[in-house]
């Protein structure tokens, strides 16, 4: 009996151990796995800092200013050597003096103009106004309601204060609670108008949805010699002078995308259409134009641009500024939403700049090169790019992700390291003399759990393999990047929770689309800064980002809420600390607040999203991007339309892409993958080889600027270079030639 209890106990400890043992393997699988790293650990660890946004200074009473009108009506209130901005006291319509062209931009239309309106009532007392706000009740029934009030609505008591910099309109509506100020600031290339956050007052029963900030600001003619321009896809014009019929809402669109959280906006598969990756608009009449640049509170903005016949009979461009999202509340599973409007405001400066231009500047082109200034200046542009002896090629390799099989999961290999290799070499032998290589498909099972990355995929050689390709990559002198997505994550196949790490709507539920859900921005960081510490190890150059250069959000956690302006920054954090660890960082489509700290763009968008109220695509964010950033459009192999579509990048000045794997891509069909329709090397190792030759031409313009585009003809444009290179391609011959030339002298 006595033995028995022995090896009874024996048994114990020994179980005991074995426990604790396994216990021991589970924590150092979790703390190897990086779920020891905190989001505000990783937040240090990068120097992200989450930094409070800049408040402008609200002008007091001391500041008050009682203007005095001229004989036009309009009193004078900033002056500067290229500007003056006057003021008319009982409307609060502005007028501003270019003095170098003598072009007066008048916030609404002159008294001769509105005699000719057709409009009656309230869109009449909307021409008149500088602005038009959308307010709704904040208690009671109809709360999702909007109703709007302007200058001229009753009750308004409207007063000035002034600065030697700053004039500052306040406008108080004391019968509904709400009061709010527009301030002007002149500059040395236009005028700066800012909404004040701690201007804006509601101490009643009523609260501020948004406000349309000069919304007739310039507003022309269906007869003047013009347009406007939108930032739909690379940009795109509004002509005076075409005819429209059966427009019922012109051209209205969020800023990078409408609030996804909000209202199931957006869907990790569903189509869409091209969101505004640059908040920028202008407009174009005669010898003079204006680029407005949204410098604060864009990403709360909304681009409108209106035909004659909706609102006025004048074509017109402005932004509207959301201080509420509207979004539908789930009242219980199975049950219909609710829509309802964001009780807490957004408390953000929002801030417009307009650039005015005249003469031979005065079109898209001047604009882009106006764009790219600002970004320049705001260092928000990156350095300009070194010339190179042969065009780089963004070779895309698909290494392979997870399948479903026997209730379990497998990798389906597609393209190992060694065949990767061997497809470099291949091409090399071609004459492909410089490449860019993004690998795809290395994580462990693919993207099956997108925690769980590491260690490399085993089926496609393991880390070994991988740092044999980056050796051999690295003699050749080719960068090689790594694809991934730290943003979407599938609750379903990883331990990670919606509940602790995904983002939460106005409603305070997590953000879902089926069983995925957004990582938040500081969850995001952590999983990369972990990723780039193995990544480095093996000499991985860079890392190409899925979603976080064309994707941002607010995420309304309880007590703290990250804003689209923040979870942009904290992006734009991570792209610097990878391109400052590993050499470069990457984004797809590339909303500008990404592009200073991405020195690669793919998928960058080079078409309009054929909007009726677009006549023509342009290529104007290329044109602000071109010489500082690379820049891709589709994959040449994927292509819907092989010859426009490299015809157009020939034109934009993009870079050759293809996305290929060494197997057959139907080894794919039943993985995620499965988009790669067509993409085994050796059936386009012969449309790589030709069109590599063709983009070699634009090699001697590759670190250089566009200078100059037009189009000469139908189906014919040009695009000019610094140098004075002119690029001329004909898309009714699917043909073009290089002409190098004298540099310009007109822009």
């Amino acid at each position: 009996m006595v033995n028995f209890v022995k090896r009874l106990s024996l048994r114990v400890k020994m179980l005991t151990a074995a426990l604790l043992a396994l216990l021991l393997i589970l924590l150092l699988a979790i703390l190897l796995r990086g779920e020891e790293l905190t989001p505000a650990a990783a937040l240090e660890l990068t120097g992200i800092e989450r930094s409070a946004l800049p408040r402008a200074p609200v002008l007091g009473e001391d500041d008050a200013w009682t203007p005095a009108a001229a004989g036009d009506g309009f009193a004078e209130a900033l002056s500067s050597d290229g500007y003056a901005l006057s003021v008319h006291p009982a409307t609060s319509q502005i007028e501003l003096l270019d003095r170098l062209s003598g072009k007066r931009w008048l916030s609404n239309p002159s008294e001769e103009q509105l005699a000719e309106e057709t409009v009656q009532g309230a869109l009449l007392d909307n021409l008149k106004s500088p602005f038009v706000l959308t307010y709704v009740k904040t208690e009671g029934k109809d709360q999702t309601i909007r109703q709007l009030a302007n200058v001229s609505t009753k009750g308004i008591a409207v007063s000035y204060r002034k600065s030697d910099d700053v004039l500052q309109a306040n406008y108080d509506y004391a019968d509904l609670g709400l009061s709010f100020a527009i301030q002007y600031e002149l500059t040395e290339r236009g005028l700066k108008v800012r909404l004040p956050a701690d201007g804006a007052r509601e101490e009643g029963g009523f609260a501020i949805f948004s406000i349309d900030l000069l919304p007739y600001f310039g507003a022309a003619a269906t007869s003047e010699d013009g347009y406007l321009f939108v930032p739909d896809g690379p940009g795109g014009l509004i002509k005076f002078d075409v005819e429209r019929v059966g427009l019922s809402r012109g051209y209205i669109h969020q800023v990078y995308g409408s609030e996804l959280t909000n209202a199931g906006n957006w869907s990790r598969s569903g189509e869409r259409r091209e969101n505004i990756a640059y908040p920028v608009f202008g407009l174009k009449s005669g010898g003079d134009a204006y680029v407005a640049v949204l410098t604060r509170g864009g990403d709360a903005a909304v681009i409108n641009a209106m035909p004659p016949g909706l609102k006025s009979s004048r074509y017109s461009v402005h932004s509207a500024h959301l201080f509420r999202e509207e979004y539908l509340y789930l009242i219980g599973r199975g049950a219909t939403p609710i829509r309802s409007v964001q009780k807490e405001r957004l408390e953000l400066d929002r801030e417009v700049e307009y650039r005015f231009l005249r003469g031979e500047e005065a079109d898209y082109v001047g604009m882009a090169a106006s764009y790219r200034d600002y970004l320049e200046a705001e260092g928000r542009l990156g350095e300009r790019l070194q010339p190179v002896e042969n065009i780089p090629l963004y070779l895309k390799l698909m290494g392979g992700n997870y399948e479903e099989a026997f209730g379990g999961i497998r990798y389906a290999a597609a393209t190992t390291f060694p065949q990767a290799a061997e497809i470099v070499g291949e091409l090399r032998d071609r004459g492909v003399a410089s490449m860019n290589v993004v690998y795809y498909g290395w994580q462990h099972e693919g993207d099956h759990d997108l925690f769980d990355r590491l260690p490399i995929e085993p089926a496609l050689g393991g880390e070994e393999e991988a740092k044999r390709f980056i050796g051999k990559m690295d003699e050749y002198g080719f960068p090689v990047l790594f694809e991934d997505d730290f943003v979407w994550m599938n609750e379903s196949e990883s331990v990670l929770s919606g509940k602790n790490n995904g983002i939460r709507g106005i409603d305070g539920t997590v953000f879902l689309d089926e069983d995925w859900f957004i990582a938040k921005p500081e969850r995001t960081v952590a999983m990369a800064y972990e990723t780039i510490r193995g990544l480095k190890e093996i000499g991985v150059s860079g890392i190409l980002y899925n979603y976080i250069g064309e994707m941002v959000f607010n995420d309304y956690k309880s007590g703290d809420v990250t804003t689209r302006a923040e979870t942009a920054g904290i992006y734009r954090g991570l792209l610097d600390y990878t391109r400052d660890t590993l050499g470069m960082a990457g984004v797809y489509r590339g909303n500008d607040y990404a592009i200073g700290g991405a020195g690669f763009i793919a998928m960058l968008p080079n078409e309009s999203s054929y909007d009726f109220m677009v006549d023509e695509t342009v290529p104007f964010y290329p044109m602000a991007l071109h010489g500082h950033v690379d820049y891709t459009f589709g994959d040449g192999n994927l292509r819907n339309n092989v010859e426009d579509e490299f015809l157009k990048a020939i034109e934009y000045g993009a870079l050759p892409s293809f996305f290929l794997s060494y197997e057959d891509s139907r080894k794919l069909r039943y993985s995620p993958s499965s988009y790669l329709f067509s993409s085994q090397y050796a059936k386009w190792l012969d449309r790589i080889e030709t069109e590599y030759e063709a983009f070699q031409q634009l090699a001697p313009v590759y670190g250089q600027r566009i200078a100059d585009h037009a189009k000469l003809e139908e189906d014919r444009y040009e695009t000019v270079y610094e140098d004075g290179t002119k690029v001329v391609v004909d898309y009714g011959d699917g043909m073009f030639h290089v002409q190098k030339g004298a540099k310009p002298s007109g822009r």
